[in-house]
């Protein structure tokens, strides 16, 4: 396992804060502990929110909206406001990160855009208002960054290079950066500071800050902190967990465990069998979220005290639960004469943009005339030796981690990669149900990967013969919530537990929180609810589901739950109601609604069409009552 080098804090360079330990392990972890149950959750309803990039942030977008448009009865709440917690993974976190701490100038009905009951009213361009014009976004729309022809993997790698050449970034915050620029900058939530890192925090509201952080440290009281939206502008938001994830050893295999993100404390809640780059186990529980990438110096019950040259940010664990990109970027940096082609086809762009976000203190250390006669007549050469001196393994995000299972203070320790939370669990949902207090959840699995037939099915735990009806293909993140491999073409669906775990595997095979023999019955009803392979209806199915414990994710408590699948797939009863020409248009997106991950760079016209399917599947008269329904329960918490 590689990992960076780091210097132990030097008390007189290093400033100290004090912060408090969550013990996730003696106490029941749930939503409530930390909320003081201040507003109305009926059905304790939780939302995951999937990876996928720019694919991820569009569909969910449409699911918010459609959650935001939907009521039990007129002039109630809407639906999306008594959500009690949102879980969030890399493209996922894009979105939810920033609609949970939405502060800027924008609404929530710009962030999100305007539901648009029917399909028919779509329109290429020049509508009569921006939610029914497909080539327009509101300003401020949580689309508008995707749509940038400089969020393209391409330009972000030319920027990720000018960042580390220029300005200093470290090449292990280069990818956080960039969320903080182009996602989180529009919305008012990153403030670049010296290298242009992070120079912020996050809390809850301005009790808890008051209490966890300024209280306890008056130095910080004038540093800026983003709270969750709030206002009589604002719907209620929920509890949020925004998922990474911490490169560990078990027992001589490379394997990720969970980090959660959240407003109160982030660290990893289980207890999972393994350990940092410091050898020493994981888990147990958090820290404060400020407090998060410190150093230990001393520990007296709950209270600790930790040496941090700045604080965790909204740019950290956006830019962490998205970081797979990072290695795309690496690929290119690496590569002399394709990063020369990109410098020389984005580079001046990227600049003439980056400019325009820097703060003026950034501006005033840059030798914009060497910026400049680079950017005119950038050579092979200069790019080539560039390229010979940058470590493509340290572009990959690391942080000061320290275990509150055995928390004690240790000079001299190196920081521990992290990684992208969808290369260990993409849907969210596993790190959502260690909170005992959730009993329903909407899944939005918002794929790569379309509903199709397969050539083998699922093969049965207790007998090893194949379940029929089950060969049916789905994203590869949800047979492990199931203890079963990813799709296999020559042996269909095979628990983890038959045989040695491929490599490309490995990663996800701590990951089930269902029964195995529920697999099965996933896939069936996707497949009916998708119209039987006809794909005229929204693949939405709710199951009833028992919840496994499971150490890895820190989930404790074995209940019974409901889980409201929404798998985002083609729809034919959709497609139906758009007019000719918005057809069109949908027939010449590539892979829609599929769009590649790595297809970062969207236009607005993908955005929309994306999101009014996904809003249309759940909020249509025809779709809505299953979600109705979820918040009409109670249980009497």
């Amino acid at each position: 396992m590689t990992d960076c080098t780091v210097p132990p804090p030097s008390a007189t360079t290093t400033p100290t804060y004090k912060a408090i330990t969550t013990d996730t392990v003696s106490n029941a972890l749930t939503v409530d502990r930390f909320t003081n149950a201040c507003d109305p959750t009926p059905g304790n309803v939780g939302v995951c929110l999937s990876g996928g990039g720019s694919r991820a942030l569009s569909a969910g977008m449409g699911h918010l909206r459609a959650l935001d448009h939907l009521r039990l009865s007129p002039g109630e709440p809407s639906l999306l406001s008594q959500v009690k917690a949102i879980s969030t993974v890399s493209g996922g976190s894009w979105l939810g990160v920033s609609y949970d701490y939405l502060t800027h100038a924008a609404s929530d009905a710009d962030f999100l855009n305007a539901y648009v009951a029917d399909p028919g009213d779509l329109v290429p361009s020049n509508g009569a208002s921006v939610g029914v014009t497909l080539d327009q976004l509101p300003p401020g729309n949580m689309g508008g960054p995707v749509t940038s022809d400089l969020f393209s993997v391409p330009a972000l790698a030319v920027e990720a290079f000018l960042l580390w050449k220029f300005l200093d970034t470290p090449a292990n915050m280069l990818w956080q950066v960039l969320m903080g620029f182009h996602i989180l900058s529009p919305h008012g939530l990153y403030s670049p500071g010296k290298n242009t890192l992070p120079t912020s925090l996050f809390s809850w509201d301005a009790e808890t800050l008051e209490k966890d952080v300024t209280g306890p440290n008056p130095s910080l009281a004038g540093e800026t902190a983003h709270l969750r939206a709030s206002g009589s502008q604002r719907g209620r938001r929920p509890f949020i967990v925004c998922n990474t994830a911490m490169f560990v050893d078990s027992s001589g295999t490379q394997l990720l465990a969970p980090v959660q993100a959240t407003p109160f404390f982030t660290g990893i809640v289980g207890c999972p069998d393994g350990v940092d780059a410091n050898g020493r186990m994981v888990g147990g529980g958090g820290v404060t979220s400020f407090a998060f990438n410190s150093a230990l110096e001393s520990v007296a019950g709950d209270a600790v005290t930790v040496a941090q040259a700045r604080q965790w940010s909204l740019t950290d664990i956006v830019g962490a639960s998205s970081a797979a990109f990072a290695g795309q970027l690496a690929q290119i940096i690496n590569d002399p004469l394709l990063l020369w082609n990109y410098v020389r086809e984005f580079a001046t762009a990227v600049w003439d943009w980056l400019k325009k976000h820097l703060p003026s203190a950034a501006m005033a250390e840059v030798d914009e005339a060497r910026i400049r006669s680079f950017l005119e007549a950038p050579t092979l050469e200069e790019v080539t030796a560039d390229a010979a001196t940058f470590d493509p393994g340290a572009i990959i995000p690391a942080y000061d981690y320290w275990p509150v299972r055995d928390a004690k203070p240790e000079p001299g320790l190196r920081a521990t990669r992290f990684a992208d939370g969808g290369n260990l669990e993409n849907t969210g949902m596993a790190s959502l149900l260690a909170y005992d207090d959730i009993d329903a959840v909407i899944a939005c699995v918002n794929s790569e990967t379309a509903l199709a037939r397969g050539k083998k099915g699922v093969v049965d735990p207790v007998t090893g013969k194949k379940i029929p009806g089950t060969a049916i293909i789905v994203d590869s993140q949800l047979p492990p919530l199931f203890g079963y491999r990813p799709y296999d073409a020559a042996l269909g669906y095979v628990p983890f537990t038959d045989g040695q775990i491929p490599a490309a595997d490995i990663f996800m095979s701590k990951s089930q929180v269902f029964p195995a023999i529920d697999f099965a019955a996933l896939l069936r009803g996707l497949w009916q609810a998708s119209g039987d392979g006809t794909f005229a209806t929204p693949a939405n199915f709710s199951q009833p589901l028992h919840v496994l414990k499971n150490d890895w994710f820190g989930v404790t408590k074995e209940r019974d739950i409901t889980v409201l699948w929404v798998y985002t797939n083609a729809v034919g009863d959709w497609f139906s109601l758009l007019e000719p020409d918005v057809k069109k248009l949908v027939l010449s997106a590539p892979s829609f609604p599929h769009y590649g991950t790595l297809n970062t760079n969207l236009s607005a016209t993908e955005v929309n069409l994306l999101a009014n399917l996904t809003a249309w599947c759940v909020a249509d008269e025809t779709n809505r009552q299953p979600f109705l329904d979820l918040f009409r329960y109670t249980n009497g918490r």
